[in-house]
């Protein structure tokens, strides 16, 4: 009995499947069942790929973030003013703070502007 039930849905499949053709067969059995290099290089690199986006963004952003980082760490040293910067004097005058080479620098010159 267990056969002829199967018979019958072998039956009932072949004639649903009778109008399907399948126009590529020879390109498909060679990309799934490849017999020469050419093939199997093929197939090989005919692989798809399923990259996770979650590791990968959150990847990229701990390396965009170390490259901040990085940056902002060498700032200091590549910027023209770099160490002269942090040897930079305030001073108070007149209930103002300034730093003092650019109060120097702005006192010459109006002094310069008045002596003549």
């Amino acid at each position: 009995m267990r056969e002829t039930e199967q018979l019958l849905i072998k039956r009932t499949l072949e004639q649903e499947l009778s109008e399907i053709r399948f126009t590529q067969a020879a390109e498909v059995l060679r990309a799934t069942h490849p017999r020469n290099w050419r093939d199997r290089v093929r197939a090989f690199l005919n692989k798809e790929l399923e990259l996770p986006l979650v590791p990968l963004g959150t990847a990229s952003l701990f390396f965009l973030a170390a490259l901040f980082v990085y940056h902002l760490a060498e700032q200091p040293k590549t910027h023209p003013g770099g160490p002269q910067q942090h040897l930079r004097e305030l001073i108070e005058e007149g209930g103002s703070y300034y730093w003092k080479d650019e109060y120097e620098r702005k006192v010459n010159r109006l002094e310069g502007d008045h002596q003549s």
